[in-house]
């Protein structure tokens, strides 16, 4: 018998960290955005808000070994600020949902499905 179960989607919140004028706006935004999935069927399983780029540690493998520096990996001014993991059925739904936590700093949404893996073609069980 054949499991079907709902997607899981990783929706990244890319953006300006310096574009947010009014936090306790965007703050109202993502309580907003969180009552919306659940009235439309969508079921945020995780997230978090991360810190500035600045505190990032990095591990490069180089010809001389592992090398852990300070962050960010790149100068850009659009980051990663934080993240949702989502089950559903409609992205694209999902995707119109989300618009308004990006639109006061010009930032980006990325929604990227979560790998599955049948777990007996990966431990050659038959």
């Amino acid at each position: 018998m054949t499991t079907t179960t709902t997607p899981t989607y990783a929706l990244l919140l890319w953006g300006d960290p310096d574009a947010c004028e009014d936090l306790e706006a965007a703050f109202a935004e993502h309580g907003k955005f969180t009552e919306a999935c659940a009235a439309n069927g969508h079921e945020i399983v995780g997230g978090e808000e991360l810190s500035g780029a600045a505190t990032a540690r990095l591990l490069r493998v180089t010809e001389n070994g592992p090398e852990v520096t300070d962050g960010p990996y790149a100068e850009t001014t659009e980051q990663l600020g934080g993240f949702y993991l989502i089950r559903t059925a409609d992205p694209d739904g999902l995707l119109r949902l989300a618009a308004p936590l990006v639109m006061d700093d010009g930032g980006t949404l990325e929604l990227r499905p979560v790998a599955v893996y049948d777990a007996a073609a990966h431990t050659g069980a038959a």
